[in-house]
C-alpha cells in the first residue's frame, strides 16, 4: 500500500464516520429520554433530604433509571457512538451548568431552611437539563473537523 492509497483509505473512513454521525445520531432527544432523565437526576438530588436506607434506595433508584433510559435511547435509535465521535464540550458545559444550578439552589434553599432543600435544587438542575439537552446534544453530534 503506497501514500495515496493509505491517504484514500482514511479519508473514506472519516467519510464513513462522518455519514454515521449524520444519520445515527439523535439531533435532539426524544422528549421521554429528556424529562425522563431530568426526573431521574432530581431523585438523586432528592436522596439529599432523606436519610438511611431510603437515601441509599433513591440514588440507587436515580441512576439506574438514568442508565436504563439511555440503554433504551440506544435501542431506539440503533447507534452506540463512542464518545471519540462526539464532541466532549457541549456535554460538558450542560453537565457544569445542571451541578452549578441543582448545587447553588440548593444551598441558597438549605440556608433558608427549606426543608426539601436538596430536590428543589434538583428540580432547579432538572429544568437546566430540559432548556439545555436538545441544544447540547445538537453541538455534540456535530461532525468533527479533521484533526
Amino acid at each position: 500500500m503506497d501514500v495515496d492509497e493509505a491517504a484514500k483509505a482514511l479519508a473514506e473512513i472519516q467519510r464513513r464516520n462522518e455519514q454515521t454521525l449524520r444519520q445515527g445520531t439523535p439531533r435532539r432527544f426524544p422528549a421521554w429520554y429528556t424529562y425522563g432523565s431530568a426526573a431521574s437526576l432530581t431523585v438523586v438530588w432528592a436522596s439529599g433530604d432523606v436519610s438511611g436506607w431510603a437515601a441509599i434506595a433513591m440514588m440507587a433508584a436515580g441512576v439506574l433509571a438514568t442508565l436504563g433510559l439511555a440503554v433504551l435511547l440506544e435501542r431506539i435509535t440503533g447507534v452506540r457512538l463512542r464518545m471519540r465521535a462526539l464532541r466532549l464540550a457541549p456535554i460538558a458545559i450542560i453537565t457544569g451548568a445542571m451541578l452549578v444550578t441543582a448545587i447553588v439552589v440548593g444551598s441558597v434553599m438549605r440556608l433558608l431552611d427549606v426543608p426539601v432543600a436538596s430536590t428543589i435544587g434538583g428540580l432547579a438542575g432538572g429544568v437546566v437539563a430540559v432548556i439545555g439537552m436538545g441544544r447540547a446534544q445538537a453541538a455534540a453530534a456535530d461532525v468533527r473537523g479533521p484533526e
